[in-house]
């Protein structure tokens, strides 16, 4: 079932914030390039960044579909046009893009501009996870711990919330991942919690863009 919530909405594909976690939020990358439309976005020239985003976007440049995702859901530069934000997102998500992975996940999770999903919002937000992205790593373990999406387990959702606890800086969002984790920790044997910790310092992240 599709929401409309306004919120959430600008939550997720406004900006990169972590839905259902205030304070978590991928901030907009600092592109160093390539290409001026990256620098020109970066600076704030949307109109320079959509002219040369546009057509590195359609011919393939995952970080220029990602940005121009985010000119087209937060209106800047272009009018402001949800289906050809997702469009791009999914694009950018397909090609690697971490941030556009986490993002494509949460429309699903919180059915935004798509059909509810918690499989197909689970599938993106491992792949945004194995990237190294703190907030998926989040969403992930949530959803390992409520069996939405997938099967419970909360070894998994341990490991996952240790890995996203790890790679936040101090803070409120940090705690409160933290706390989480140890919620989930009491309810594991002690055995099971060295599994999980095992798995987390095994973990490596596969490359990232």
């Amino acid at each position: 079932m599709s929401r409309s919530n306004a919120t959430l909405r600008r939550l997720v594909i406004g900006g990169l914030a972590g839905i259902g976690l205030a304070g978590v939020g991928l901030a907009p990358p600092a592109f160093a390039g390539p290409g001026e439309g990256l620098s020109a976005y970066d600076q704030g020239d949307y109109a320079t960044a959509y002219r040369e985003l546009a057509p590195a976007a359609a011919a393939g440049d995952p970080l220029a579909q990602y940005t121009l995702a985010r000119m087209y859901v937060s209106g800047v530069g272009v009018s402001r046009d949800l289906g050809e934000g997702l469009k791009w997102l999914r694009k950018s998500a397909q090609a690697g893009i971490g941030a556009a992975q986490y993002q494509l996940g949460a429309h699903y999770e919180w059915g935004i501009d798509v059909e509810q999903d918690f499989a197909e919002a689970a599938r993106w937000y491992r792949m945004a996870a194995d990237r190294g992205v703190a907030e998926a790593q989040f969403r992930l373990g949530l959803l390992y711990s409520d069996g939405h999406g997938v099967a419970p387990d909360l070894v998994a959702a341990h490991m996952w919330l240790n890995l996203s606890a790890a790679r936040l800086p101090p803070g409120e969002a940090r705690n409160t991942v933290m706390k989480l984790r140890e919620t989930v920790g009491a309810k594991l044997s002690a055995a099971q919690i060295a599994e999980a910790h095992n798995a987390a310092r095994d973990w490596t992240p596969v490359a990232a863009h």
